[in-house]
């Protein structure tokens, strides 16, 4: 038996991207856990490569993307080019978002410093551990893990499979994971090498033998290319495949540069699959155990921490004893449906990357031309890449008051969206604050907007929401009071200790949010769970009884 270690009530099978961003979500919200992957060290290989806006504010709240910064490249755009000449380019810098760029940042480092901040935080993982086997029943998992030439028995109260395409936990589950094969393969090479291409920004070139990508490295390139069709998956030959990204190269660039010895060279063929369900009672799965898909898009490895993200607080509050079935449900009613989305865009990005045929061609370059040319379809590209336009409005866990004001829909995010960030100053201090700041307290946040010169009964209703939130739920939920003027030495009267005072200084809360006095919760994961008049306080308080009730 391994002896020193602490009882931990979440088993995670994987130390992936999506395993350790888990661990890291369970770790800042008190839930103690263990990794166990069957590696005996992390893969040196880039890997994945892109992390998209919406990823990003995921590891700001998690105190990881400073690093991951210095560990990475910022790519500002993409450009599309064609047989005739440059077809899209899709400025990033351009999105209403704290961080509007696709970073590059090998998978690799996104590990290593992942694994870094799980550690900090008291987490444990065993490297070259094989999950055997797993049991179930309705106090817990039990798992049998080999370690070397020893077996040991795991005990945990849930147990999540984030172990890749190849799942472990999902064949033991009996799950389906039904999809398709693609027929084309790629070759992929990361080189140290320089372009004569601007470093910061993306580059595909539509070519009629097959596509071609360079994306910067934070060090060199990575070049991909679509093979001839009759080509196969394959050990990697790094003559005959540095002379044909050359050859490739050659139609884009002038001079071809000498290609050096790769730091990875790989063939591979690509995937298709989504699993039937993301749970079986204590048990789930997560990232690439639930979905696979081509890697055009860059859209696995941040599909599989905002997996992380969505499961992490839900499992935060069961575990502390909230909520019951509903909110593990949740899970799955709120991520599959994003899951089978992006499968269905990524397919649509891979095929009409690899056409073949002169008069498919052109059409597909006149639509990218066109969607070049119209701001707001470019706008809403860059938004479904950068995966800000994901939300849970259909979701069971989501709701509004029942009195919402006449255009409440085009006045702030619905329940669901993600919430967008603002810049506010602190009535405390007299310090600028980011609602997005917020999040690296992982519970939920209470907004309550007061319009301008709130009136009394706006005062009245205010007071007596503040005053009826039981304190059990203050250890779950934060509350921040936004004016729109800044108070007249009344600040103490209006929050009575049980709120953060914001101003917004700016207009920057009103021009996202509307104006009025509205009530906005937060989700730890920064998406919308509620929304109402402040007049409808009652109901929003009724909202936290369902959520935040025990047992069940």
């Amino acid at each position: 038996m391994i002896t020193g270690s602490r009882q931990a009530k979440v088993l995670i099978v994987g130390a992936g991207p999506t395993g350790l961003a888990l661990g890291v979500n369970l770790l800042r919200g008190g839930i103690p856990c263990r990794i166990i992957d069957r590696l005996p060290q992390r893969r040196p290989w880039s890997r994945a490569l892109g992390l998209h806006a919406r990823t990003l504010e995921f590891l700001d709240a998690m105190g990881v993307l400073q690093t991951l910064r210095g560990r990475s490249r910022p790519i500002r755009a993409v450009n599309l080019h064609g047989e005739k000449g440059p077809l899209l380019h899709l400025d990033f810098t351009s999105l209403d978002t704290p961080e509007p760029a696709l970073l590059s940042c090998p998978q690799s480092q996104v590990e290593a410093v992942l694994e870094e901040r799980y550690r900090s935080l008291g987490g444990e993982l065993w490297r070259d551990a094989e999950l055997l086997d797993c049991s179930q029943d309705g106090a817990g998992v039990r798992a049998r893990v080999r370690i070397g030439e020893q077996v040991t028995e795991v005990g945990a109260e849930i147990l999540v499979g984030a172990d890749g395409a190849h799942s472990r936990v999902r064949e033991l589950l009996g799950l389906p994971f039904e999809g398709m094969d693609y027929e084309e393969t790629f070759l992929l090479a990361d080189l140290d090498v320089e372009l004569d291409l601007p470093e910061d920004q993306s580059h595909g070139f539509l070519l009629p033998g097959g596509a071609l990508m360079a994306i910067p490295l934070p060090s060199g390139w990575r070049l991909i290319t679509v093979l001839e069709e009759d080509a196969e998956p394959g050990p990697a030959d790094a003559e005959r495949d540095l002379a044909l990204l050359s050859e490739r190269l050659s139609q884009v660039l002038e001079p071809v540069p000498e290609l050096p010895e790769p730091i990875w060279l790989t063939r591979f063929s690509v995937h298709r699959r989504l699993v039937s369900h993301y749970r079986r009672n204590r048990i789930f799965l997560a990232g690439d155990a639930c979905h696979i898909q081509s890697p055009m898009g860059a859209q696995g490895m941040n599909t599989g921490i905002a997996d992380a993200v969505n499961l992490a607080w839900k499992l935060v509050l069961f575990l502390r004893g909230y909520g019951g079935g509903a909110l593990l449900d949740s899970y799955q009613q709120e991520r599959r449906p994003v899951a089978v989305e992006m499968l269905r865009e990524v397919n649509l990005l891979s095929r009409t990357s690899t056409l073949r045929r002169p008069f498919l061609r052109g059409a597909r370059d006149s639509l990218l031309k066109l969607t070049g040319q119209r701001a707001p379809a470019e706008n809403k590209v860059m938004r479904r890449a950068s995966q800000l336009d994901i939300h849970y409005r259909a979701s069971p866990l989501v709701d509004a008051g029942p009195d919402a004001d006449l255009g409440w829909r085009h006045q702030g995010p619905l329940p669901g969206d993600r919430v967008p960030d603002v810049a506010l100053v602190s009535l405390h201090d007299g310090g600028p604050r980011h609602l997005h700041g917020l999040l690296r307290q992982p519970v939920h946040h209470l907004l309550l907007q007061l319009g301008e010169a709130p009136d009394h009964p706006t005062r009245v209703i205010l007071h007596a929401l503040l005053s009826r939130v039981p304190d059990e739920y203050l250890n779950e939920l934060r509350i921040t009071l936004i004016l729109n003027e800044p108070p007249e030495g009344a600040a103490p009267d209006m929050a009575p200790g049980r709120a953060h005072l914001w101003h917004d200084k700016d207009g920057d809360f009103a021009e996202h949010f509307g104006n009025g006095s509205r009530l906005w919760l937060m989700r730890p994961d920064g998406h919308l769970a509620y929304r109402a008049p402040l007049s409808d306080a009652d109901f929003l308080l009724a909202y936290l009884e369902r959520l935040f009730r025990r047992g069940g």
